[in-house]
């Protein structure tokens, strides 16, 4: 089980580090890094969570009380969830950290 982890996980962060170094090469983008070291995991990690919450969610109604969607509901429901939780989760993950870079700054 650990291994599903560790290969849903490895592209987010991989993602996280390139972005990071590619800041730091970039002197205009150098404010910026901490930012894109945050966000890739945190799209990730808020992501899986919103689509695992949904897909228990519609297994507790079709358990619970027999609701059963069309077969392309729980698709399509749960890709918006995934993505529209994942850019949420990343947008106030960057959010705190510009607001930890302006204490320390100040």
């Amino acid at each position: 089980m650990a291994s599903v982890q560790i290969i849903y996980a490895a592209p987010f962060v991989l993602l996280s580090v390139v972005a990071f170094l590619a800041c730091l090469a970039v002197p205009r983008l150098r404010r910026y890094a901490l930012q894109a070291l945050v966000a890739p995991v945190a799209f990730g990690a808020c992501s899986i969570v919103a689509f695992a919450l949904l897909a228990v969610g519609w297994d507790m109604l079709d358990e619970r009380f027999g609701i059963t969607p069309p077969h392309w509901a729980p698709l399509a429901v749960c890709a918006f969830a995934y993505f529209s939780f994942g850019v949420a989760g990343a947008w106030v993950a960057v959010r705190l950290v510009q607001r930890f870079v302006h204490r320390i700054r100040s």
